[in-house]
């Protein structure tokens, strides 16, 4: 086995390359331009309530270094498991919605946003404890596509002070590292500014605007300062949306109805146990039943958590399944071509055509066995009359 030097997966020998990184690089990404970047410095003293902020200079818009740094965090962003979430209407002047409304009708610089969205900050850490923190670096970047209309999105990110996330003390712009050392990153938040001008302040029906992942710091003024509520999240979307990834991670690599069959068994047992006990379940241990159905030595294994974060999926952290997406579950959607028919046929009474089951299949067409003496006798009545019709 093989340990890639990027990432740290292990992999087969025989392979040329990663097959968790060769996941990463198939996501096509609009080339990003850099719109604006600060740093801004945490300063504490252990055991003080006191808590200030350091706020550095605009990172060089066309630098190198800083475009190499936005684009590399926000690909190691996409690959990790995060939340999706919403912020909550806020009329309030100084409120986090307030001040991205104003940021994005250009009624705001973005010295001014930075400066805005860290008074939150400040105020949530001190009302969190200051005396627990340990310092730290906010880092704000707001980069979009070349396309007329994006307007881009607004990251930021709580990091510590170690290789790979090292600023000139002054500026506090970025000096030139080779690498980012992804165990810095605390916790991190990334804003849809097109999406969130659009649907704010409504409720989000599927896409959100507002990611976040929590990181290796258990610190709640982050999440407090900037909107990421988990109580927002979307649990019946993510189960939803997790059954749809698994299916076209079953097509694209052509792994088989065998294993296709058996990790969705697998994954709604486990979804179907969490809603019983009433507490959520990692994603990841959803993951890990899944990909225990792969076919004995695998490439494909530790690549299914990138596949679906990389592509788009609106899967959360943790989820907390309700009893209708666990029943969504054992039922196959049907709507025929015209509309004539729609309906909910349960899984385990499908068969092939032949097997004697209450629901057949074969070829694109549903055969329904009919028990019912007077649904039969609808049903002849109809033929009847279409046969007479037919006649004259």
């Amino acid at each position: 086995m093989l340990e890639c030097v990027e990432c740290g997966h292990s992999f087969d020998e025989k392979l040329n390359d990663c097959p968790k990184c060769a996941e990463l690089h198939d996501v096509i990404r609009p080339e990003l331009v850099a719109v604006a970047a600060k740093t801004v410095q945490l300063i504490t003293e252990r055991g003080s309530p006191e808590i200030e902020s350091k706020i550095g200079e605009l990172w060089p818009q066309n630098d190198d270094v800083c475009y190499k740094l936005i684009s590399q965090v926000e690909q190691k962003f996409a690959a990790k498991n995060k939340f999706h979430s919403y912020l909550r209407e806020n009329n309030s002047i100084k409120s986090l919605p307030s001040t991205l409304k104003r940021y994005v009708e250009n009624k705001l610089d973005f010295s001014g946003l930075v400066s805005s969205m860290m008074q939150q900050l400040v105020i949530a850490a001190r009302e969190s404890g200051a005396h627990k923190l340990t310092g730290g670096s906010i880092l704000f970047m707001h980069y979009k596509s070349h396309e007329n209309d994006d307007l881009g999105r607004l990251l930021a990110i709580l990091v510590d002070k170690k290789d790979g996330f090292d600023f000139d003390e002054v500026s506090l712009v970025p000096k030139n590292t080779p690498h980012l050392n992804l165990d810095a990153l605390r916790q991190a938040a990334l804003y849809d500014l097109t999406l969130f001008e659009l649907i704010y302040p409504e409720i989000p029906k599927e896409d959100t605007y507002l990611q976040f992942i929590k990181g290796n710091s258990s610190a709640s003024f982050f999440k407090s300062a900037f909107g990421c509520d988990e109580r927002n999240t979307d649990n019946v979307l993510s189960v939803d949306q997790l059954r749809v990834a698994l299916s076209d991670f079953d097509e694209k690599h052509n792994i088989g109805s065998a294993f296709y069959e058996n990790a969705k068994v697998d994954f709604e047992l486990l979804i179907e146990r969490a809603e019983k006990r009433k507490k959520p379940i990692a994603v990841t241990d959803l993951y890990d039943a899944i990909e225990s159905h792969l076919p004995e030595g695998s490439h494909l294994k530790g690549t299914f958590a990138n596949f679906v974060n990389t592509g788009g999926y609106k899967v959360n952290h943790h989820i907390e399944p309700t009893k209708n997406s666990v029943k969504a579950g054992q039922y196959v959607d049907i709507v025929a071509t015209d509309k004539s028919f729609s309906g909910k046929v349960v899984r385990k009474k499908v068969g092939a055509s032949g097997s004697g089951k209450p629901v057949e299949y074969e070829d694109g067409r549903l055969t329904l066995l009919i028990t019912d003496h007077n649904q039969q006798r609808e049903f002849e009545r109809l033929i009847e009359a279409q046969n007479n019709e037919n006649q004259d």
